[in-house]
């Protein structure tokens, strides 16, 4: 489905040229007045920027990679096996990581320095590329192989908001920390245009074993470029005396900031939501829709297009004093777009519709992190946005309940009820939480 998309160079020039002159901007000052957020990170030093620059193509090198390895392993895994669940246990097997290993990662982030973390974490995935590929090339790849690597990935994709982008943050500062993260987030969105393409012409062109090849290539550019990332240990942060009790400072610091509790019930609700959408979205494109692979694949690339306008739209114009409505009404957007899809009959409504749920995913994105980051102190910040990782972690339950409905009450119905139950939940957290 997803290799048939048309790739359009011209755009995705654009596209990145626009991405590379934000960038420029990022030591601007986006307001002047930021009343109720405390300065935790000092103003970025102009030797910074090339650091920047380094975390910043890391992660757009890993993020590629991801993509990679989402369409290479389940290409091959349905190759392997012809059957769509065990695809899906793939993602599942990704995901659950994110559930079971929150509090250490974000707990070792704050103990350890995050350039040095990141840099073995590369490290890692290399050597798990590496041992897919030989066992590919071996003929000895077997599916509980890719479950387990599956399953190893997701550990270090657990520490991406408490290693990677906690480390964009503190690099950045508090004054260009939206646009910081808006410019990943802008990045993040041109992986999802162009790298699902990538991935499925690799997989198309050189098989499974040309892409653990390419994976690790691509792996080893990113950890030369973080190693350049100076290592240097803060001499001001209190001792810590275990990860137990940097985890319980955490939960007790998010349970009592309504701010970043805000954020956590949304973020549960919302990746409750958003899994079934992605899970269910090709069945009711080909079914309600009557499109083909290649429409449905534009669908989901046109979600990674409203995300980009969005995530440029964040960087330019949204002010600390909005962070936590943008928040809060991207989310109702998605959730919206979501509902309207699962009765639209038109394909170019349609497609109207998934720009928009991209503007609502990247306000949703760029803020969730910007928000944690903004309000916590930053001895317990990798912690805390470990926290924020567990409750996407979730996620594998909203595949379940997904697939569950869509036995029993159809797809579209189950996309249509799920929607409104996270209007409904998100109505409720707005009214309980006070900001």
């Amino acid at each position: 489905m997803l290799n048939n998309r048309p790739f359009n160079y011209p755009s995705i020039i654009i596209i990145v040229t626009y991405v590379r002159r934000q960038s420029h901007h990022l030591n601007i000052k986006l307001c002047q007045h930021q009343e109720g957020i405390v300065n935790f990170f000092p103003s970025p030093p102009p030797a910074s920027k090339q650091t920047f620059s380094s975390v910043w193509l890391t992660g757009a090198i890993s993020n590629t990679v991801r993509w990679l390895e989402f369409l290479g392993m389940g290409m091959f895994v349905f190759q392997m096996t012809g059957s769509a669940l065990d695809a899906s246990i793939v993602a599942a097997c990704r995901l659950l990581p994110l559930f079971f290993f929150w509090g250490p990662t974000g707990a070792i982030a704050d103990r350890v320095n995050r350039s040095q973390l990141l840099a073995g974490s590369l490290i890692f995935l290399i050597l798990i590329f590496s041992a897919l590929g030989l066992m590919a090339y071996l003929d000895e790849l077997r599916l509980i192989h890719i479950n387990i690597a599956a399953f190893l990935s997701g550990i270090v994709l657990s520490g991406e908001h408490s290693v990677r982008r906690a480390l964009l943050g503190e690099i950045s500062g508090v004054e260009s920390l939206a646009a910081a993260n808006g410019l990943d987030r802008s990045t993040d969105n041109i992986t999802l245009i162009a790298g699902p393409l990538f991935g499925g012409l690799l997989f198309q062109t050189i098989g499974f074993i040309g892409t653990c090849v390419v994976a690790c290539s691509m792996l080893v550019i990113a950890l030369a470029l973080i190693v350049t990332v100076p290592s240097k240990p803060s001499v001001n942060d209190p001792p810590r005396a275990s990860l137990f009790v940097d985890i319980r400072e955490a939960l007790a610091f998010a349970l009592c900031t309504p701010a970043v509790l805000h954020v956590l019930f949304t973020t549960i609700i919302f990746n409750f939501c958003i899994w079934p959408l992605w899970a269910l979205m090709p069945i009711v494109a080909a079914t309600q829709l009557d499109v083909d692979p290649l429409w449905t694949g534009l669908l989901i690339s046109i979600t990674g297009i409203g995300s980009l306008v969005g995530a440029l739209c964040v960087i330019g114009y949204i002010r600390p004093s909005h962070y936590q409505s943008t928040f809060f009404f991207s989310s109702l957007l998605f959730l919206i777009s979501m509902a309207l899809f699962a009765v639209s009959n038109n394909l170019w409504v349609s497609c109207l519709i998934f720009f928009a749920a991209g503007l609502g995913l990247s306000g949703f994105a760029i803020l969730q992190t910007t928000i944690i980051i903004a309000v916590s102190p930053k001895h317990a910040r990798s912690a805390i946005l470990g926290i924020v990782v567990m409750c996407i972690g979730t996620s594998p339950a909203g595949i379940a309940s997904g697939g569950f409905l869509a036995d029993q009450i159809g797809v579209s119905n189950s996309l249509l009820l799920i929607a409104c139950s996270g209007l409904v939940g998100m109505y409720l957290t707005r009214i309980m939480i006070k900001q």
